[in-house]
């Protein structure tokens, strides 16, 4: 079994050079063509000496054949193994990274060491601190897990093809039938080496480790003969999963179609059919919609649009788009609507209001900031209920009885934190990650970040409530809700409830999902009043439940998503507070 001690040596060069070598062997070779083939007794020459020459070229071809089958081979193979090296290497550098940012070590034997708390900690955090260096040292010894599981993969497909040449039997066919072309062609087929599947629990720290020892070339293969596998798996790089998943988009349409043909030719009038069409529909609606938000008024890809998840599981289609690098952006916002919220309905509007806070934010970040880049992520990952406010009617498919048990929050809440796990597994720097949640979005939210995600800050604007557990008997300073419960920094929880907002003012009062975010101890309250910026830009109001990001004709900004704004690209000393 290999070891990190070993791993940690590898190196692909000489085995690149070697490719070139064994090439120039093999050109030689099948530069001979099929003359030898060609070989044929002179007319007239008969008897026992003929017999024995023809006998003899044969069996040079045939020695030819297998020499051309096993050089192919190991061509293909040192290839392809030099290659894969080059990701170990990656996973290997990028492991060692980590581990120096956050003073750990590595052993030789691929323990994690951890020499103990910082100095200097103060008393106040040392708890989180703690959290967050046993999260890391669970991810580094993922990554170490990772990285040896690739080399072990790497060696034993080796040895399977190197086997098969020192025990002569790399060419499986006829040599009467073949040509050294051919049998080249064999061997180069023999000498491939397998790509190591995916972790199989999933775990974004996992995945990321998984994707990191990769080779480049491994990654581009999997995209394009098998995107299933990568774009909806939490912890692989933003480009991949957007390449991927844009690939997916024709193979469901094409997917739905068929079995919509199918269903209506099995139809026979009744309602469960008829249901069942409509839901099919309703998915290939929101693959055109999707379409739409990914691509240009001229066809092609938005190259400032990532499409980070395409889930057609489930009643509803479920999708994440971003604006922006999420790869390398410094500022991240991952936002997830509530309420009345579906992929062909309104998901456009929502991607177009975080294309706004993204550019926004940008400009806070460069004015005011570190003046860093700003990606936003519309999050709609999973199916919110659908409930009439502000004049909206109810979406078919979808039940009040959602809104009331919270099991859709409860379970978008667990996507919705491997998804934010998975951003930050995915890069070797840590992001300013902010959450931002909307009506029923911000209970997923809230619950979501009962585990450590690695998001810095969050803001929640139009919330019924950010708890999935009842605050009852109702208790404005909740009794079972404390920001003690949300695993991010104290200090960095934000609050908006507009006025003439009822989800915001008049749900928390029923206590269903704890107590109300606007009263609670702890929580920053953010203004929605009409102000003036720091800078002296003049903001309106918002008021009711959808005008959190509202933004005039004329460009003129709600105070609301201009403090949206300032939370997410790390300025909240110019966030306007909500007066006393």
């Amino acid at each position: 079994m290999l070891g990190w001690a070993q791993v940690v040596r590898w190196r692909p060069d000489r085995l690149q050079q070697a490719v070139g070598l064994i090439n120039a062997e093999y050109n030689e070779l099948t530069a001979c063509s099929d003359d030898l083939r060609g070989i044929a007794v002179p007319d007239g020459w008969s008897g026992p000496a003929a017999g024995a020459a023809m006998r003899e070229a044969r069996r040079i071809a045939r020695l030819l054949d297998e020499w051309a089958a096993e050089i192919a081979a190991a061509r293909r193979a040192i290839g392809d193994v030099g290659d894969a090296i080059t990701g170990v290497v990656h996973g290997v550098e990028e492991a060692e990274a980590l581990a120096t940012r956050y003073g750990f070590r590595i052993g030789e034997d691929g323990a994690v060491i951890d020499p103990g708390m910082p100095a200097g900690v103060p008393e106040d955090q040392r708890e989180t601190v703690a959290r967050d260096r046993a999260a890391m040292a669970m991810e580094l010894a993922d990554r170490v897990g990772e990285v040896l599981r690739q080399a072990e993969d790497i060696d034993s497909d080796f040895c399977l093809v190197l086997d098969r040449i020192l025990s002569g039997h790399t060419l499986d066919v006829d040599p009467a039938r073949t040509s050294l072309a051919a049998a080249g062609a064999a061997g180069d087929a023999l000498g491939s080496l397998s790509i190591l599947a995916p972790p199989p629990d999933g775990d974004p720290a996992r995945n990321a480790a998984w994707w990191a020892s990769l080779s480049r070339n491994q990654q581009l293969v999997l995209i394009r003969d098998h995107p299933e596998l990568v774009g909806n798996r939490d912890g692989v790089a933003a480009w991949a999963r957007n390449e991927a998943n844009l690939a997916m988009l024709p193979r469901e349409r094409d997917r739905l179609r068929q079995e919509y043909d199918r269903v209506l030719a099995q139809s026979d009038g009744g309602l469960p059919k008829a249901l069942q069409l409509l839901g099919i529909q309703a998915k290939l609606d929101s693959l055109d919609a999707i379409d739409a938000m990914m691509h240009l008024p001229d066809g092609t890809v938005n190259p400032e649009r990532q499409l980070l998840s395409l889930d057609l599981t489930g009643r509803a289609a479920k999708a994440a788009i971003a604006h922006g690098d999420v790869d390398t952006a410094r500022h991240v916002a991952v936002f997830t609507p509530g309420m009345n919220s579906a992929v062909d309905q309104n998901m456009a509007g929502y991607v177009n209001d975080m294309e706004h806070v993204q550019r926004g934010a940008e400009k806070l970040a460069r004015l005011r900031g570190d003046g860093g880049s700003v990606a936003t992520v519309t999050w709609l990952g999973y199916e919110p209920p659908a409930v009439p406010v502000d004049g909206k009617g109810m979406e078919a498919g979808k039940a009040v009885a959602d809104l009331l048990d919270g099991s859709a929050a409860q379970d978008g809440a667990e996507k919705l934190a491997r998804f934010n796990e998975g951003i930050n597994a995915s890069r070797p720097d840590d992001p300013h990650l902010t959450a931002l949640g909307h009506s029923y979005g911000s209970l997923t939210t809230g619950i979501a970040l009962q585990r450590n995600t690695g998001v810095d800050d969050v803001v929640f604007f139009g919330s019924p409530g950010i708890s999935d557990t009842p605050d009852l008997p109702v208790n404005p300073v909740g009794l079972n809700n404390e920001l003690s419960s949300l695993q991010v920094p104290s200090g960095h929880a934000y609050n908006l409830s507009a006025e003439g907002d009822p989800i915001a003012h008049d749900v928390p009062q029923l206590g269903r999902y704890g107590s109300s975010p606007a009263t609670m101890p702890g929580m920053q309250q953010l203004s929605t009043h009409e102000a003036i910026s720091p800078d002296g830009q003049r903001l309106v109001a918002a008021h009711g439940h959808s005008e959190y990001t509202e933004v005039l004709a004329d460009g003129t900004e709600s105070t609301s998503v201009y403090n949206i704004q300032a939370i997410v690209a790390g300025t909240p000393q110019v966030a306007i507070t909500e007066a006393r």
